[in-house]
């Protein structure tokens, strides 16, 4: 036995920082690379619709922003986007083919010179770990990075690591 009341679901409204990865205006849609959405979600990066098109004019990819995400039930909504700067955008796929590919394959299959990222010891690895080995290398195994990459080039390229290779 339904009601014939429409169930009205509430909003909630959250506030955070992130960086503009894509824009989508075609689409209304916006990705954002953001810090902790307190009372909601952990960083993450995160692809949502923007309430009206318009909010995503004179913004790129690169632009850091402060953001407004409405959530009613399981729909998303970014209702604001305010510019608060900008930063380099990091390639790490670009890094990783670069500096990484030539002993750890292409795809992460290792190769005679560097082991596996799909499979073996390298999954246990925290991302921390990962950090610190590319950074500071290991004697003869690995070399290090510290004086060719940046802080944030070498977790960028972890994460691509971690999230798209493995």
């Amino acid at each position: 036995n339904k009601s014939d009341t429409p169930h009205t679901e509430e909003k909630q409204m959250y506030k955070s920082v992130g960086v503009i990865k894509k824009i989508d205006g075609e689409n209304g849609r916006i990705t954002i690379d953001h810090e902790d959405i307190p009372g909601y979600m952990s960083a993450m990066e995160m692809n949502e619709q923007v309430s009206d098109k318009s909010i995503m004019n004179d913004l790129k990819a690169g632009d850091k922003v402060e953001f407004e995400l409405e959530r009613t039930g399981a729909k998303l909504l970014v209702t604001k986007l305010t510019k608060i700067g900008e930063v380099a955008l990091i390639n790490a796929a670009e890094i990783y083919k670069s500096n990484c590919a030539e002993c750890h394959g292409g795809a992460g299959g290792g190769t005679k010179k560097g082991i596996p990222f799909t499979s073996g010891h390298a999954l246990h690895h925290s991302e921390a770990e990962f950090v610190e080995q590319v950074t500071n290398g290991e004697g003869k195994k690995m070399p290090t990075f510290k004086d060719k990459l940046n802080e944030a080039q070498i977790k960028e390229v972890v994460k691509f690591i971690r999230n798209q290779i493995q």
